[in-house]
């Protein structure tokens, strides 16, 4: 059998190290997902810089 040099996964791993390695991913794409999340509902509901309504629609006799 050749060694492929990953010793950390050799014996099993430990409990602290199998936790690490799932938490740390799982946190940091909540982290990005809510960032996004955040980014994406506040850019829905930020009001437009001008007025639309005060814009004329239908100008007559130009």
């Amino acid at each position: 059998m050749s060694n492929t040099g990953d010793t950390a996964n050799a014996g099993g791993g430990s409990f602290i190290g199998v936790f690490m390695a799932t938490a740390i991913p799982a946190l940091i794409g909540a982290l990005l997902a809510a960032g996004l999340l955040f980014a994406l509902v506040y850019s829905q509901t930020q009001g437009p810089d001008t007025n639309p309504a005060s814009k004329e629609i239908l100008v007559y006799g130009d």
